[in-house]
C-alpha cells in the first residue's frame, strides 16, 4: 500500500512488443516488475533459485539485535553461542558493515575475533585451520580473514536456529 508520506518510484520497461508503466511504492514497483519480467523471461526464476546473491536487507534483519557497528568497529552482541557460530556472526558482520560503508574492510583478524567474539585466542586460532578447510571462510592477508558465500549461507542457517529457539 501507498503511504503519501514515500516518494513515488516509476519505471517505464520496453522489451520487444511489451511496453509497461510501473507507478506507486518502491517496494511494490520492484515486485511488481520482477514479476512481469519472470513471465517475459520465465529462466529468471529458475537463475534465481540456482545462483546465490548475498541479500544483504535479509542479512541485515538476520544479524539485527547480534551485531551493532561502534565508532571503535564491530560489536557482537551474542557471547553465549559455539565459537564457530559466534566467529560466523562476527565475519558476517564484518561482510555487511564493509556493504554499509561502516568499516573499513570486510576482513578481520585472529585477535579481533577472539575481541568481537568473547573467546580465548587460542580456541579462534584451533578453529580458523576447520573453518578454512570447510569452506566458510578464507585467509585473505597474513593474519586476515574473510567469510566466504558458503559462510553467508551458513550465517542463515545459524540465525534460523537461533530464532528458532528464541535466541535472537
Amino acid at each position: 500500500m501507498y503511504d503519501e508520506g514515500k516518494s513515488l518510484m516509476k519505471v517505464h520497461v520496453e522489451y520487444g512488443d511489451l511496453k509497461e508503466d510501473f507507478e506507486g511504492d518502491p517496494d511494490d514497483v520492484v515486485r511488481a516488475f520482477l514479476t512481469s519480467l519472470s513471465k517475459v523471461y520465465p529462466s529468471l526464476e529458475v537463475v534465481k533459485k540456482l545462483v546465490f546473491q548475498p541479500n544483504l536487507s535479509k542479512l541485515t534483519d538476520d544479524l539485527a539485535g547480534l551485531v551493532k557497528f561502534a565508532p571503535e568497529g564491530l560489536l557482537v552482541m551474542t557471547s553465549d553461542v559455539p565459537s564457530e557460530e559466534a566467529m560466523i556472526i562476527s565475519l558476517a558482520g564484518s561482510y555487511l558493515g564493509h556493504r554499509l560503508g561502516q568499516l573499513d574492510s570486510d576482513d578481520t583478524s585472529a585477535n579481533n575475533l577472539a575481541k568481537t567474539t568473547g573467546k580465548a585466542l587460542k580456541t579462534i586460532s584451533n578453529q580458523l585451520a576447520w573453518m578454512i578447510d570447510d569452506g566458510i571462510i578464507e585467509r585473505v592477508g597474513r593474519g586476515q580473514y574473510r567469510i566466504t558465500s558458503l559462510g553467508l549461507i551458513r550465517c542463515e542457517q545459524i540465525v534460523e536456529k537461533m530464532r528458532t529457539r528464541g535466541e535472537a
